[in-house]
């Protein structure tokens, strides 16, 4: 995956594989790991997007990827996914609506890491195949609409946002 250009389906074989692996009754361990599988893919296509934005070598953007904080993102996605940008950034950008698009986005991000931290520590939370199928079919969408407003100006301060979230908060 290069700049987001992924494959159609990208989350789908893995994940979906993982969820119905077993065709009668599946085991919780492979709708835990299906579940945690379409967050990851997610989460790996925004940081390689916004790794994309600082660097252009692979190694460096390698090594930027790894100082993402999964925290600060949903901090992130989360102002992102309310609809408005946040008025730290209104003092600089006239106050604008977030695309419908990278809304749907970053509250794919907010929900899909929720499941994920559901399914890999709490064990007393039960997934069904239902479940993962649709959190996966979300995921998918959320890769899909990506595409759509990934080079939008919206999209690249939401990215940018990922590495300074918690400094632009104290900004005036």
């Amino acid at each position: 995956m290069v700049n987001g250009e992924s494959p159609s389906g990208f989350v789908g074989p893995a994940a979906k594989f993982l969820a119905c692996r077993e065709p009668r009754r599946p085991r919780q361990a492979s709708l835990r790991r299906a579940v945690s599988t379409a967050y990851y893919a997610l989460f790996h296509l925004l940081i390689s997007e916004a790794s994309g934005l600082v660097v252009r070598d692979d190694r460096l953007e390698a090594a930027l990827n790894r100082v993402y904080t999964h925290a600060e993102m949903a901090k992130v996605a989360k102002a992102f996914a309310s609809g408005t940008l946040p008025k730290r950034f209104q003092i600089h950008i006239p106050p604008t609506n977030v695309p419908l698009d990278l809304r749907m986005t970053a509250q794919a991000f907010v929900t899909l890491q929720q499941a994920r931290h559901e399914a890999d520590y709490d064990i007393a939370k039960a997934f069904t195949r239902s479940d993962a199928l649709t959190l996966i079919d979300r995921a998918e969408e959320a890769f899909s609409r990506w595409q759509s407003v990934r080079k939008e100006d919206c999209a690249r301060l939401f990215l940018a946002s990922f590495l300074a979230w918690d400094r632009l908060d104290k900004a005036p």
